[in-house]
């Protein structure tokens, strides 16, 4: 059993994400983890600046958490159908969550960011962007332990799992990887 908190929803009308706001965050997590028993987990939103990186892990070590997953989808995005000219997201007038490959750089590199300042040490789920093998090998590199799918799982159903891990085997076996924890945190930077 474990539990995760999340700390970002950008579909909640008049709610700002508390993920935004480390001191709030914190507070809820205090409080949270003083009646939670199992592992206890964090689901953060992106972030694009290191210093939001770096205040948000120091609180998140105080707090003790036992994982991050990372990241929920990136708020306030508005898609258009030009053929209706109607948004397409509901339910704030058409402000929503982005997920998909289009937030697959951003999942990445707030993956890193976190992977770097924890040192390896916390679990993290690789969230954004996961359509293929190659997507959940660059999340491994990044320093994901696992990822999580979610658009994808809705557009192809349950036979997306089988597919994923054909595609991720296939990967790691060009690239010399004897498995997915092998090639972990092994991201070369320039």
């Amino acid at each position: 059993d474990l539990i995760e908190v999340n700390l970002s929803c950008p579909n909640i009308p008049g709610k700002p994400q508390i993920g935004y706001d480390a001191e709030a965050s914190e507070r809820l997590l205090t409080r949270v983890r003083k009646v939670v028993s199992v592992p206890m987990g964090v689901k953060l939103p992106p972030y694009f600046d290191p210093a939001h990186h770096e205040h948000m892990a120091r609180m998140l070590g105080r707090v003790e958490v036992d994982f991050l997953s990372l990241i929920n989808s990136v708020g306030n995005g508005l898609v258009v159908d030009p053929e209706t000219e109607r948004a397409v997201i509901k339910p704030k007038g058409g402000f929503g969550g982005l997920g998909g490959p289009l937030i697959k750089p951003v999942a990445l590199a707030n993956v890193r960011a976190f992977w770097k300042l924890f040192e390896g040490r916390l679990p993290i789920i690789g969230t954004g962007g996961v359509v293929s093998g190659t997507d959940v090998f660059e999340h491994l590199l990044c320093g994901a332990s696992a990822v999580q799918i979610g658009t994808v799982l809705v557009e192809e159903g349950l036979g997306v799992f089988e597919r994923l891990e054909k595609e991720l085997g296939a990967r790691l076996e060009q690239k010399g990887y004897t498995s997915p924890e092998s090639c972990r945190g092994k991201l070369q930077e320039l």
